[in-house]
């Protein structure tokens, strides 16, 4: 099970830090399910220490529900992206770079809340450059700590014995995430069936779904 859910890390990490911002305006519930499970796994790991049976629950549970809420909360969606965008941020660079047991755990909970009243701001302000930056860098904090699940003795994905390495791998990560979907910004637009004014705007457009 712990290697599944490391695999299952890596792989929605990877999607998320390369297409969060092209998932929002053509797969909205499939992004905000994304989310919605890596948050949820990351809070069963903060409960229990590892990626377990409740972390692999709470993970689909906040996947049904985040996609549930992405329709429910219609006028509210870019609110509730820089929501939880921020706390994915959060809970996902904590447990990539191996502080989310500082304080008890409750530095790691702590961190995930502010990132996600950061995301509401700011959100609201740029909100394409959010997406694209907040994606990449929660899918790149992802893919770390899966790959540590994964491949526990490998000190290039260890929060502790792998020293600085593990942060800047994930901050390499992040910025080939931004790299490429900046870069690949006028390709979705041309793939994506809306009007013009609801279509990502390159590099600080401020579109909505």
């Amino acid at each position: 099970m712990t290697f599944a859910s490391g695999v299952l890390f890596i792989l929605s990490g990877l999607t998320i830090m390369s297409f969060g911002l092209f998932l929002f305006y053509a797969l909205l519930p499939l992004l905000f399910g994304l989310i919605g499970f890596d948050i949820g796994a990351l809070v069963g790991r903060w409960l229990t220490g590892e990626f377990g049976w409740l972390a692999i629950v709470l993970g689909f549970v906040f996947a049904i529900v985040l996609g549930i809420a992405s329709y429910a909360l219609e006028p509210y969606r870019r609110v509730l992206l820089g929501i939880s965008g921020g706390v994915l941020v959060g809970f996902s660079l904590a447990a990539g770079l191996g502080i989310d047991g500082w304080l008890g755990g409750s530095f790691g909970f702590a961190l995930a809340l502010a990132c996600g009243l950061i995301g509401s701001i700011v959100v609201l302000y740029f909100f394409d450059f959010f997406v694209i930056v907040a994606s990449a860098f929660g899918g790149a904090g992802l893919v770390v700590a899966g790959a540590h699940v994964v491949f526990p003795n490998v000190a290039l994905f260890h929060p502790t014995v792998g020293g600085v390495w593990p942060r800047v791998l994930i901050i390499i990560l992040a910025v080939i995430g931004c790299s490429w979907q900046f870069k690949n910004i006028a390709k979705w637009i041309r793939l994506l069936p809306m009007e013009q004014d609801n279509r990502p705007q390159a590099p600080f457009g401020g579109g909505s779904r």
